[in-house]
C-alpha cells in the first residue's frame, strides 16, 4: 500500500481557502474536506475547528512589498488595485462570517502612506493633507471600485486607465484645491 504525501498548513490552507472562498463560513466541512484531499477529522487535528481553519485559510495577505514604494504612483495605485482585486472577495467572505479584520486593510493604508510620503519629499504629492489621510481617502475610492467591480462581477477585468489617471490627479500637487466629491467628474 502506497503512503500517501503529507500536505503542508499551507497547501491544506489553499485548498480550504478555494471553497470558503466560494461558499464562505456556511461551506460544509464535507466540501472542505474533499477539496483538501484529507478527512475532517485530520484537518481538525492541525487546526483545531472550523473557525480556526476558517480564519487561517481566509486571512488577508500581506501588504505590498516595501521596494513598491520607490515604484511609481501610477505603478503603486495600480499594484494596490489588483491586491485589492485578490483580497476583496476573501475579506467580503471574512466579514460576513463577522470576523474581525483590524490589520487587512490598515496594512494597505500604511503602504500607501509611506510611499506618499515619499513622493511628497520629492514634491510628486500634494502636501495640503497629510499622507495617511490622502492614503485612506485614496484607499477608500480603490475599495469603492474594486467592490463595484465584485458586485458586477468584473472583477478580472484590468483597472480602467481613466480611474488610475483621476487617482493621479487627485494626488497631485498642482491639484491640492481640488475636491474628493468632483472624482466621477
Amino acid at each position: 500500500m502506497a503512503r500517501t504525501t503529507t500536505l503542508s498548513d499551507e497547501e491544506i490552507l489553499r485548498r480550504a481557502r478555494s471553497v470558503f472562498a466560494l461558499r464562505g463560513y456556511a461551506a460544509r466541512t464535507r466540501e472542505v474536506s474533499a477539496a483538501v484531499g484529507l478527512t475532517w477529522g485530520a484537518i481538525i487535528r492541525r487546526f483545531q475547528d472550523k473557525r480556526s481553519l476558517f480564519d487561517q485559510a481566509m486571512a488577508p495577505t500581506p501588504a505590498a512589498p516595501a521596494e513598491r514604494q520607490d515604484a511609481s504612483l501610477q505603478a503603486l495605485l495600480e499594484h494596490l488595485h489588483e491586491q485589492l482585486r485578490r483580497q476583496w472577495p476573501l475579506q467580503l467572505h471574512r466579514r460576513l462570517a463577522a470576523v474581525a479584520n483590524a490589520d487587512g486593510r490598515s496594512g494597505l493604508s500604511d503602504t500607501l502612506a509611506s510611499a506618499l510620503r515619499a513622493h511628497a519629499g520629492h514634491g510628486q504629492v500634494r502636501n495640503d493633507l497629510s499622507p495617511a489621510v490622502l492614503a485612506g481617502q485614496v484607499l477608500d475610492l480603490l475599495t469603492g471600485d474594486v467592490a463595484q467591480r465584485f458586485v458586477d462581477g468584473r472583477l478580472d477585468v484590468e483597472p480602467d486607465p481613466l480611474f488610475i489617471d483621476r487617482l493621479l490627479r487627485l494626488l497631485s500637487p498642482c491639484k491640492a484645491q481640488a475636491s474628493w466629491t468632483g472624482f466621477n467628474q
